[in-house]
């Protein structure tokens, strides 16, 4: 019956005992998988612990904001160039355990696309990342409904159209004036969080 002693971690990565190159690239394969699965676990504890802080304390913890995404990049190109650097040039000396060069180089150009594809990987979340924020001067110049009336020297509320979308935000005319519900105005400047607006 085997036991945890008998298992050889080496030999799970297709290390066969031979050779100081291949016992090389067998670490690196070994190391660059061991510490992915233990980047992966931690980054499901890290989510878990997040919505736990989250619910518990009231805190906004962010396990993998933009900023820890730049750092984790670097990690997760070494460890890609790691593992799939020791696993190309098992494979070719596998095959010939006398190609040590071609070995390097197979490995090498494996690790290296390795860590070239997981770079654009992480470009490709970075660019689908939105902060949703919106810009309230974007909607100078646009020319909205009322939606609640702006009494005489007063604030009231506008429907304009700003960022793609129908918003409504709160309003004052530029004059004091009051305007009724379903009046035309244009948004002439941005005060604060009010929209001052004129009669159109």
């Amino acid at each position: 019956m085997a036991s945890l002693a008998d298992l050889d971690l080496l030999e799970l990565v297709g290390y066969d005992g031979e050779g100081t190159l291949g016992l090389i690239f067998a670490s690196s394969a070994l190391l660059g998988g061991i510490l992915f699965l233990l980047w992966f676990a931690l980054m499901m504890i890290g989510g878990i612990a997040a919505d736990l802080f989250d619910g518990i304390f009231g805190t906004d913890f962010d396990a993998m904001g933009a900023d820890a995404s730049f750092k984790a990049l670097t990690f997760q190109g070494v460890m890609a160039f790691m593992l799939f650097f020791g696993l190309g040039g098992l494979w070719i000396l596998d095959g010939n355990s006398e190609q040590g060069s071609l070995a390097i180089v197979v490995g090498s150009v494996a690790g290296f696309g390795s860590m070239y594809g997981t770079g654009k990987l992480f470009q490709l979340f970075v660019a689908l990342q939105s902060d949703g924020t919106i810009d309230m001067d974007d909607s100078i110049g646009s020319v909205g409904t009322i939606y609640l009336r702006i009494p005489e020297g007063g604030v009231g509320q506008i429907q304009v159209e700003s960022g793609n979308a129908m918003r409504t935000y709160n309003a004052k005319s530029e004059d004091g004036q009051p305007l009724a519900t379903g009046d035309f105005a244009e948004v002439i400047e941005v005060i604060s969080s009010t929209l001052i607006v004129r009669r159109k």
